[in-house]
């Protein structure tokens, strides 16, 4: 087509010369020749794959007109499309459109997927032959992380088919299991970097002076007693995690759970001078659930309010019932929580940043093993907070009804 263009131009424009014709109608001439070419040549290149399509539909069908047509191409929900050797895009299922967000056959894989990883690998399968794998992200509003599998077609043309799955989610997992393990190494080191340095001063600089021995003693109890009590959180998360799918139907009394919680709080509360006290008794009233797990709720939540409470302060807990569930608020006068952090509050080792004065009584884990507990017994947990003033978390567990069990 370019060759026809160039053999009828080039003596039109020479007799035009020759015939002395103004160059501004030379110009002209020779633009519309230009435009006519590229329409001519796209309508051609549209033509081709039309006719591709009818040659697919003869009696002796190619691999890629079996692929193109059936249900596992044209139905799947995974985003399939087959390419050409010219990276131009043959064929694409309904999600691979969607996923577009419109008709991308006709057009380079390089407007619909701006990868340079993807051309790479659909030259690598069409030179060798080959299935190929590639990971690569994309930004549609958000970064996605996504991942191409290319299979070559036999046709007498080289295609491509690439089926493509979004791996957004098990990137997020990786990340949340690197951050976890990172944050558990930092949480251990930092009271067995400060236990070795007391005992190193207990044998060398202090060991004939019995009163900073018994200083020394006190603070090496209290950092082991840091480290069992992330130990014991890490074990009860696990716990909770392993069963957060299998929802528990057993009638729990609320009242005693509550009573629980209260006794075994009790004991570090006095230590501050901190009373807990019911606004009204909750008895004869159930719901469903584990047992065990609901008293760990309330313990976490009474032992994050005596942690993060000043001493000879109060602890008041509220129970209020509603259509389809039981309502318990524990309600402190506490250091409080910026509005701007409540959200991240169930995230493991989180601790708002006016916190730093209490995070040694703390594992950061008490929250993350509420929402899951709450998650399995598919409850609710609320939380409102103003700095300075004190927190309210309520938690909503489902009553217990003998219809539905």
């Amino acid at each position: 087509m370019k060759k026809l263009f160039l053999i009828v131009l080039i003596p039109t424009v020479y007799l035009l010369f020759v015939f002395n014709v103004p160059q501004i109608y030379i110009f002209t001439l020779v633009s519309l020749y230009g435009v006519a070419f590229y329409f001519t040549n796209k309508k051609l290149q549209f033509n081709e794959i039309i006719v591709q399509s009818k040659l697919d539909t003869s009696k002796n069908p190619t691999e890629y007109s079996i692929i193109k047509k059936s249900a596992l191409f044209t139905h799947n929900e995974q985003p399939m499309v087959i390419v050409d050797n010219g990276f131009i895009i043959r064929s694409s299922n309904q999600a691979f459109k969607n996923f577009c967000g419109g008709n991308p056959d006709g057009k380079p894989i390089s407007i619909s997927l701006r990868s340079p990883d993807i051309d790479i690998a659909i030259e690598s399968v069409n030179s060798r032959n080959v299935f190929r794998s590639v990971e690569f992200s994309i930004f549609q509003s958000v970064e996605k992380f996504l991942l191409a599998q290319l299979f070559s077609i036999k046709h007498d043309r080289k295609f491509v088919l690439l089926s493509i799955t979004d791996i957004s989610d098990l990137k997020a997992v990786d990340k949340l299991k690197t951050n976890f393990v990172s944050n558990v190494s930092h949480e251990l080191r930092t009271p067995l970097s400060s236990i070795l340095g007391f005992i190193e001063t207990i044998e060398g600089p202090a060991k004939d002076d019995e009163n900073k021995k018994k200083e020394f003693f006190q603070t090496i109890k209290s950092e082991a007693e840091r480290m069992q009590r992330l130990v014991n959180d890490l074990l009860s998360l696990s716990r909770v995690e392993e069963s957060e799918f299998q929802l528990p139907n057993e009638k729990v009394d609320l009242g005693g759970c509550i009573h629980s919680a209260v006794d075994a709080l009790n004991v570090i509360a006095k230590k501050k001078k901190i009373s807990i006290e019911l606004s009204q008794q909750v008895t004869s009233i159930f719901v469903r659930g584990n047992n065990d797990q609901i008293i760990e709720v309330f313990e976490n939540l009474l032992e994050n309010a005596v942690t993060y409470s000043d001493e000879e302060s109060k602890i008041i807990i509220e129970h209020q019932s509603l259509a389809e569930y039981e309502k318990i608020s524990i309600i402190d006068n506490g250091i409080g929580i910026p509005t701007n952090e409540i959200a991240r509050l169930t995230e493991r080792f989180f601790r708002a940043r006016n916190s730093v004065d209490y995070r040694r009584n703390s594992s950061g884990l008490g929250l993350a093993i509420v929402k899951h507990i709450l998650n399995r017994h598919e409850g609710k947990l609320e939380v409102t907070s103003e700095v300075r003033k004190g927190s309210k978390f309520s938690v909503s567990i489902p009553k217990y009804s003998d219809d539905i069990n």
